[in-house]
């Protein structure tokens, strides 16, 4: 299992490694929300590691709640996007787009909180399009040249879909109420739209 928990990657083994966030955490995080919390970890994200590419995503944000899972396909590292061969440090402006109907809006509002508040002068991007209710994620840098705007893609990119939000945390399992699960199988009508109410 590889776990995002508030900017540190852990594996399996416990070996931390840090990346952009708000806090330094190494170790399993064992010991509860309680302990997480104290730490400054306010969300976590855990990534199957089953196949060699990530299958799914699950986002808990702490000490309350909500809990997503999402599915994930399409995975194409920083490194094989090419670019500038890394994203700055700086925390990204948000695009949320097409994620306005109540279940988008949710959704848009999970993952809008698993950033920090932006500096005005940040030139990072991440965008989440939805597109026929699969949220595309992208990462740009963009540079101004005079009067024209340059964009670069700095990766990583991917696609998540949505199938099922608990009110609870990871910790509270199926205790947690669940607020929407996906039904695939249960539609009868023409497609449906979930993420964008158009």
């Amino acid at each position: 299992m590889l776990m995002i928990m508030g900017g540190v990657v852990e594996n399996r083994e416990g070996a931390g490694l840090h990346l952009p966030g708000r806090c330094l955490l190494s170790g399993r995080g064992q010991g509860g929300q309680g302990s997480w919390h104290q730490w400054g970890v306010d969300h976590w994200e855990a990534c199957p590691d089953k196949a060699p590419p990530p299958d799914g995503l699950t986002v808990s944000h702490l000490p309350h709640g909500p809990t997503a899972h999402f599915t994930l396909s399409g995975a194409v590292l920083r490194q094989e996007v090419g670019g500038l061969g890394g994203a700055p440090l700086a925390a990204p402006h948000l695009l949320l787009l097409r994620l306005d109907s109540t279940l988008g809006k949710r959704v848009g509002t999970i993952l809008k909180h698993l950033f920090p508040v932006p500096r005005p002068d940040s030139r990072r991007v991440v965008t989440f399009a939805n597109e026929d209710d699969v949220i595309l994620v992208r990462n740009h840098v963009y540079r101004r040249r005079g009067r024209t705007v340059e964009l670069e893609e700095v990766g990583p990119r991917f696609q998540l879909r949505p199938y099922l939000i608990r009110l609870g945390t990871l910790e509270q399992g199926d205790a947690a109420d669940v607020e929407w699960r996906w039904h695939p199988y249960t539609a009868t009508a023409p497609k449906r739209r979930l993420l964008s109410a158009t």
